[in-house]
């Protein structure tokens, strides 16, 4: 959709670089019209393309285009002369960059490549501007030094257009693609939280630097208690809503340092930086009464979790793989302890 509008963009800023005025005079307003269609065509895949397209901006850009074509038909008759409806179409088209430029620029200025368009984005707003005041202006007679620097100015922002449109749009889309596969290689699809592949990944660094710089951290392994029995009495759509109901639950209650990750089915693990025996009892405690006093909204279902804990001590070299060894045998005993409980591991 965005290289067609381009491609149409192209078409119709050529016919009326090549032909001359007298023969474009009646089709004037058509062909900039056609170029206002497109160029909304091409904000519109934009804005698909980031997230930031709804039926309110398509209303609103339906609306600038409206009132930029009922300008072109009233000026027409009133005032056939080229200039002003080439200011009518340069002010439309600054006017419709605006968005796209603060999606890029404020609202989601995530990537150095959305920053880098959005400020081209604010070229081509300036350039059609600039074209739009020295339409209406006259400044070309009345002033050549600021007249010739718009008309420069415009031939940029044209060059920038073409570019934003093909170069950019295929710039994009493809750091989107990169990003939603980062994400899927990086984060359990169901909850939303780590995988167990990113989570060994993030964790070994951590457990390494810990050791080396003499702090504590813990490591838990959770478990949703008769989680099998839940799927089989109220499905398996309830059982993934407790799953994402609990993943949400315990990550509101961890600190930003810390580590959450599904491990596969009900089991989770989490790494808690800096947390000594006293403060990892305390929070793995307090993860499993924030558990215990919910219930899944809507249904009235409630739930318990067991947690298997292990402490390492400040100095410590312990590899992730005896960690998990360790959790997972405080996790049985938790569950023979009949389950909804904290065991703690010590290391041996």
């Amino acid at each position: 959709m965005s290289v067609a509008s381009k491609l149409l963009q192209i078409l119709i800023l050529g016919l009326l670089l090549v032909l001359a005025p007298g023969h474009i005079r009646y089709i004037l307003p058509i062909f900039i019209m056609l170029y206002l269609a497109a160029a909304v065509t091409e904000a519109f895949s934009l804005l698909k393309l980031l997230g930031a397209y709804s039926e309110r901006v398509k209303e609103r850009y339906f609306t600038l285009v409206a009132i930029a074509g009922s300008g072109l038909i009233i000026l027409y008759p009133l005032l056939p002369s080229r200039p002003y409806f080439v200011a009518v179409a340069s002010l439309t088209g600054a006017f419709g960059g605006f968005y796209p430029a603060y999606v890029l620029l404020v609202k989601l200025k995530e990537t150095p490549l959305q920053k880098l368009i959005g400020v081209l984005y604010i070229v081509v707003i300036l350039s059609l501007l600039g074209k739009g005041i020295l339409a209406v202006g006259h400044l070309a007679e009345r002033a050549p030094a600021v007249g010739g620097f718009l008309q420069d100015l415009f031939y940029v922002g044209l060059y920038l257009q073409m570019l934003i449109g093909t170069a950019g749009f295929m710039l994009l889309m493809r750091e989107r693609s990169y990003a939603e596969l980062e994400r899927a290689a990086t984060y359990d699809e169901l909850t939303g939280i780590l995988n167990r592949r990113a989570f060994v990944q993030r964790a070994r660094p951590l457990i390494m630097g810990a050791a080396r710089h003499a702090v504590p951290y813990s490591f838990l392994l959770v478990d949703v208690d008769h989680f099998k029995s839940v799927n089989d009495s109220h499905g398996h759509d309830t059982g993934d809503r407790v799953l994402r109901h609990f993943a949400g639950k315990i990550a509101a209650e961890l600190d930003r340092g810390d580590l959450f990750g599904r491990f596969g089915g009900e089991e989770f693990a989490i790494l808690l930086h800096r947390a000594d025996e006293t403060a990892a009892e305390e929070i793995a405690e307090r993860l499993r009464r924030v558990v215990e006093a919910s219930a899944l909204p809507g249904m009235s279902l409630s739930y318990t979790i067991s947690l298997g804990l292990v402490t390492v001590q400040p100095g410590q070299r312990v590899p992730l793989n005896t960690l998990y060894r360790l959790s997972d045998k405080a996790l049985y005993e938790a569950k023979q302890q009949g389950r909804n409980c904290v065991v703690h591991c010590p290391l041996v």
